[in-house]
């Protein structure tokens, strides 16, 4: 072989192996788990708690980051427009389904700008009463209301968040006219649930559960096709009648689009060996969720699944931007 050959030919190697190098790194410093709401909702709550396992998987610390606002569309824009290297990654979920059409004006996609690495957990979403209001059965609210319309308000973690639509799918569904007021997560609505600000609130199981545990909060109905195991005595709405409410909240982990293969590879088998711990369903079973499947088959089927069925659902609501 010629001198010029030889040294192209190391050259070509010495760039291969270079390559292979700086894949096989990833990741070699701390990632950012964004999350698109307040600290002690169930979204924060879930992502800390796989945060720890699922950096020592990996071998970096991952670092939680609450970027709330906009129900959810602050946090996931900020993450959708970071570099796609894998060091900054977000915590998404039904809301970025629900994202498009709130704000149509928007210049990238809440779900087609990302890459799903895998889901995480899902929630039964729920409808709660302060325990001093009178309201027993969802049958005794919606009465209520009926009785002097729009007199009743609730809260929500924001437009277009599964709080939100899941108590304007029971106004669309009983035909009464629960008042929206929207706030910057759930933790801040569950805060005037209980002093008694509003009435009534839809969340998810999670957040609030504790305040259920407590005597503050009284549950009246779940999503899902059948009762959580952390409420079975709390009916579902399909079984009161209401049908359309037998999706609950799912979380999961995505990229920016662009992301290479490797990296989201790389992320997913750390969050498959978590997600298959005693110890972790164990710690998301606390929080009133369960884990899901962490495939990318799997996230991908959600995805089809959730805007199939919200779709008529949503553009009946003609939801608009605050």
């Amino acid at each position: 072989m010629k001198p010029n050959r030889i040294r192209s030919a190391i050259v070509a190697l010495a760039a291969t192996l270079g390559a292979g190098a700086a894949l096989a790194a990833y990741p070699d410093q701390p990632i950012k788990l964004i999350v698109p709401f307040p600290a002690a909702g169930s979204t924060d709550l879930v992502a800390r708690t796989l945060a720890i396992d699922l950096g020592t998987a990996l071998g970096q610390q991952i670092v939680v980051e609450n970027k709330a606002g906009a129900g959810s569309l602050i946090g996931s824009e900020f993450v959708a427009k970071a570099p796609p290297d894998g060091y900054t990654i977000l915590m998404a979920g039904l809301t970025n389904v629900f994202l498009p059409y709130v704000h149509k004006d928007l210049k990238w996609n809440p779900v087609d700008d990302f890459v799903g690495i895998g889901l995480v957990a899902d929630l039964p979403n729920v409808i709660a009463v302060n325990a001093k209001t009178p309201y027993q059965r969802l049958s005794d609210l919606v009465a209520a209301d009926k009785a002097k319309p729009g007199s009743l308000s609730f809260g929500s973690a924001g437009v277009a968040t599964p709080s939100h639509l899941v108590c304007e799918m029971v106004n669309h569904q009983t035909k009464i006219k629960l008042q929206h007021v929207p706030y910057k997560g759930n933790a801040p609505a569950v805060n005037d649930l209980m002093a008694g600000h509003i009435p009534v609130m839809c969340n998810n199981l999670g957040g609030t559960l504790p305040y259920m545990q407590s005597g503050q909060i009284r549950i009246l109905a779940q999503t899902g096709k059948t009762r959580s195991a952390s409420v079975p005595d709390v009916p579902t709405f399909a079984e009161l009648g209401l049908p359309g409410l037998d999706a609950g909240l799912w979380m999961g982990l995505v990229a920016p689009k662009g992301t290479p293969k490797n990296v989201i590879d790389t992320l997913n088998r750390a969050l498959t060996k978590v997600l298959a711990t005693p110890v972790m369903k164990e710690k998301l079973a606390k929080l009133g969720a369960t884990t899901l499947n962490p495939s990318a088959a799997a996230f991908e089927e959600r995805l089809k699944a959730d805007r199939g069925a919200w779709d008529p659902v949503l553009k009946t609501l003609e939801l608009k931007t605050n």
